[in-house]
């Protein structure tokens, strides 16, 4: 576990020169958020699109050689694809956090009332999206690098809009007593529900990221 809290701290120091382009993308969603007006569509608008960046490790990596240097630490390939997923991981929730506060504030000036069950459903929607997006994409980025797997970063746009515009009428208010997805009536369910998800779409793409990269030499 030490090696692979090192191998977060390495790829926080790697991408922190990218830090701003984090934070520009995720205010640049601000226009976004009063055109919704609902905090559970511009939350999985905003983590889809941050899922994006889920390649600027693997691009700084290999732009500055680190394999070579990967491969005379003391780590080992699981260490390796551990430590990816796990700062992936962190830069999600960090994300939410911070995307949450700015609905809040944007929902506040446009004057529309936010109920705490509706900040639940935008939490659990946003980290089923970004767990789901990135799962994907990171075993395509340890397969085929960050240029050949550019491709991959762009699975988030196939879900963008049509689960925006979707999540976009639910509002817990007009959810009558029978409606259908019995989970979206208890918020703290779906928030277990979406943390669990994450964990098992996680485990599933770790699996096969460690498959692929127990086959590179580095």
């Amino acid at each position: 576990m030490s090696n692979i809290i090192k191998l977060v701290q390495l790829d926080k120091a790697l991408l922190k020169p990218y830090y701003k382009y984090f934070l520009v993308m995720i205010f640049a969603t601000v226009p976004m958020m009063f055109g919704f007006k609902a905090i559970i569509p511009s939350i999985v608008f905003a983590m889809s699109m941050i899922a994006m960046t889920s390649n600027y490790t693997f691009s700084v990596a290999e732009k500055n050689d680190l394999n070579r240097l990967y491969g005379l630490l003391p780590v080992s390939k699981k260490d390796i694809v551990a430590g990816r997923y796990f700062f992936t991981a962190i830069i999600g929730f960090v994300a939410i956090a911070i995307m949450v506060v700015l609905n809040l504030i944007v929902l506040t000036i446009a004057k529309v009332t936010i109920t705490n069950e509706e900040v639940l459903l935008g939490i659990g929607s946003g980290i089923i999206v970004y767990f789901l997006f990135t799962a994907i994409q990171l075993p395509g980025l340890f397969k085929f690098g960050s240029l050949k797997g550019r491709l991959f970063s762009f699975v988030p746009f196939i879900g963008i809009f049509s689960a925006s515009a979707s999540l976009n009428s639910i509002r817990i208010s007009d959810t009558s007593p029978s409606f259908s997805l019995e989970i979206l009536n208890s918020p703290y369910a779906l928030l277990i529900f979406a943390v669990l998800t994450g964990v098992v779409l996680y485990g599933i793409s770790l699996g096969i990221s460690q498959k692929i990269y127990d086959k590179m030499e580095l």
